[in-house]
């Protein structure tokens, strides 16, 4: 019986899951019937499981980041996230987002916010994203963890510069990416993601021999 190479581990199963590159509890029920491909790989069972967790709370993070909201973000908000909160684990839930809330000082005054690139959890999904992505555009598969940098975009990106990029997106108002293959000085490819037309990330992945070993 053919096996098949877990997109994550490299883990050989003869019957893999199918895991969501981009995380499916960032779309709201009101994306249910869209036709827009909702990217998958396959997985092995232990991958899959190791990020459901994470991937709930990485949703969360992203949905209060920032000043600006958009229809798909509110949706969720009033929805699917309010209504976790009074599951069984909700109060760990609220917990876990109040502990990442800092106050911070702005034009009328202070408000708390949250910073994405600050939580290790949230980190993590990303770069299991980019992993993901190098896996569906046959880019490299796997990817380790340890092959992929990434960081919240604190600067602005020349337009030009985001041209050369190749450009996707999976619903507009959810998450659009943009990469370029390297091969070059180490590197493998180079990514930009942009969820909620809100917060966007960049990241780099290396070479199998190489790694950014943090």
């Amino acid at each position: 019986m053919k096996q098949i190479p877990c997109a994550y581990c490299g883990k050989l199963v003869t019957k893999p899951q199918k895991e969501d590159v981009f995380p499916k509890c960032l779309y709201p029920s009101s994306k249910d019937k869209s036709k827009v491909q909702r990217l998958k790989v396959p997985a092995c069972n232990e991958c899959n499981q190791s990020f459901s967790k994470d991937e709930a709370h990485f949703r969360n993070m992203l949905v209060i980041a920032g000043e600006k909201t958009n229809a798909a973000r509110q949706e969720l908000w009033d929805t699917t996230i309010s209504r976790s909160f009074y599951k069984i684990d909700g109060v760990s839930r609220i917990q876990d987002l109040i502990a990442k809330m800092k106050p911070v000082t702005v034009s009328n005054g202070k408000r708390y916010m949250v910073f994405p690139s600050e939580d290790e959890r949230v980190m993590r999904i990303v770069r299991k994203i980019i992993r993901g992505l190098c896996s569906y555009h046959k880019i490299m598969s796997p990817v380790s963890d340890k092959q992929v940098w990434a960081d919240i975009l604190k600067y602005g990106i020349p337009q030009e510069l985001l041209n050369q990029l190749t450009s996707y997106h999976r619903e507009q108002d959810i998450v659009e990416y943009r990469y370029q293959i390297m091969n070059e000085q180490g590197i493998s490819s180079a990514w930009h993601i942009t969820f909620f037309q809100q917060v966007s990330f960049v990241g780099l992945v290396s070479m199998p021999e190489a790694g950014f070993g943090y």
